[in-house]
């Protein structure tokens, strides 16, 4: 694993603006994002195997125990 799969309560809503503003953002933006995403842990693609993130997925990964909240 790359990143991590455990993050507090505020990394995940921090994740989940990155996100939508991901999702929302032009090409040229979308690895800065990515980048933000990355300095909280968080690496879909190489820890989950997602290219094409969304809240929906992100949500399912903590559902399904991928992904712990701690705190």
């Amino acid at each position: 694993m790359k990143g991590k799969n455990v993050f507090t309560k505020s990394e995940c809503n921090a994740l989940r603006k990155l996100i939508i503003l991901r999702c929302a953002a032009p090409s040229n933006r979308q690895k800065n994002i990515r980048d933000q995403m990355r300095a909280i842990g968080f690496y879909g693609r190489d820890d989950f195997g997602i290219t094409g993130m969304t809240v929906d997925i992100f949500d399912g990964l903590i559902r399904d125990g991928k992904i712990t909240i701690k705190g």
